[in-house]
């Protein structure tokens, strides 16, 4: 009879153990899960209101342009993404909700046999009670010791099993409310989700104003490529004195005629700036991407070839520039098309902070991480506020999107 009720006790217990343990380790998961959807669609959402606020500083222009359709080919994308998310998320509550039936349906055949094994107890004690069964084997005990832990194993392996049936019965109910708790959700995100597909109507006005955009560019296409052949030169002329600007920084000889070679500490500041790739902040707060770096052809509109040496970031009117990273402004200068170009040097690293209406630095000076280097400058003939942002090694051209943080 003892080896009977400890071998119960002791599946009892395991079982209890393993049915908490997974638990648990399930609703951690889950919840780690669930966090990263919510924090994507966070995100995202944030991208599609600002991309928004951009396009409303320029919807009274009449005229198209190559970065008005970016911003609209960025927002028909991120809205689809929106949607994909939160089906993800309904997808996985879907998911718990089965997972977290089936873990109740077991709980009810656990606590069920629990039950009917403490009701046995209990008629084979009432049973048992004018046959002295219990005294018996209290009496069998070898000693007066052995017959008092004898009593109290009675005892306690009573109480034992009321207390786990309790406990299961608790834990079928937390499973119940979990349930109900995940079917509001699912609730909820079936409303949002319906919400996003009415949005998705937008998305299609998105889209729409999209071929709207495209076909305006594309019968303007002989201004257009003439715009974009004047705007490549203008690049051109930017790189050119980019270009001798760095050379003459490297020119610098002493008396002896030899190049002077970088001093200790400007070389400890390139290579902390080399090993911070993929790490450096946006050189203004808020902004969207329009024109990526390098020669490629421009997504929406075959034919039309782009080739820029750094990054077009969109801004609201009134940003401001930071430094990516602590260095010296080595120059200041005006450009035509670029307004006013601000360089910065990080040992043999050199920003570029071009399109700068207000300048709040001056040659020569010390600049830490995020230091406000002045404002944007925002075209009164096309509203738009562009900082056009370039990274070089010396003179060569580096891509500024594999150093700057994702977002």
């Amino acid at each position: 009879m003892h080896r009977v009720f400890s071998r119960n006790i002791l599946i009892v217990i395991l079982l209890m153990v393993f049915v908490g343990a997974s638990n648990i380790t399930y609703a951690q998961s889950k919840k780690k899960t669930k966090k990263q959807l919510q924090s994507q669609q966070k995100s995202i959402t944030r991208k599609i209101n600002y991309t928004k606020q951009l396009l409303k500083e320029t919807k009274h222009k009449k005229n198209s342009s190559l970065n008005e359709l970016s911003l609209l080919r960025n927002q028909v994308k991120e809205r689809k993404q929106l949607i994909n998310s939160y089906g993800n998320e309904i997808a996985l509550i879907d998911n718990q909700i089965k997972n977290n039936t089936q873990d109740i349906q077991k709980l009810e055949s656990d606590l069920k046999s629990l039950k009917e094994e403490y009701s046995e107890l209990i008629y084979q004690s009432y049973k048992s009670r004018d046959n002295f069964d219990q005294w018996m084997f209290l009496f069998a005990s070898k000693d007066f010791y052995q017959a008092m832990r004898r009593m109290r194993y009675l005892r306690e392996y009573t109480e034992y099993r009321r207390e786990k049936a309790q406990a299961i019965e608790k834990t079928k109910q937390q499973l119940e409310e979990e349930i109900k708790e995940l079917e509001a959700q699912k609730e909820e995100r079936l409303g949002l989700l319906i919400t996003k597909e009415v949005e998705a109507q937008e998305l299609e006005k998105d889209r729409a104003k999209k071929q709207v955009s495209i076909a305006k560019l594309q019968r303007e296409e002989k201004a257009l490529r003439k715009q974009l052949r004047k705007q490549q030169k203008e690049w051109d002329s930017l790189s050119k004195k980019i270009q001798k600007i760095i050379e003459d920084e490297f020119r610098k000889k002493s008396p002896s005629g030899k190049r002077i070679p970088l001093s200790p500490a400007e070389v400890a500041l390139g290579n902390e700036f080399a090993s911070n790739i993929g790490k450096l902040p946006w050189p203004t707060s808020r902004a969207r991407i329009v024109s990526k770096f390098g020669k490629h052809q421009h997504p929406d509109m075959p034919g039309i070839i782009v080739n820029n040496k750094g990054l077009d970031f969109r801004c609201e009117k009134g940003s401001i520039t930071k430094a990516v990273f602590a260095g010296k402004v080595t120059k200041i200068f005006v450009m035509p098309r670029y307004y006013k170009v601000i360089m910065v040097r990080h040992g043999d690293y050199f920003t570029i902070y071009s399109n700068i209406k207000d300048v709040f630095v001056k040659e020569g000076d010390m600049v830490k991480l995020n230091q406000k280097l002045g404002s944007v400058w925002t075209d009164p003939n096309t509203d738009e506020t562009i900082l056009h942002f370039e990274l070089r090694k010396e003179k060569v051209p580096q891509n500024p999107q594999k150093w700057i943080l994702r977002r």
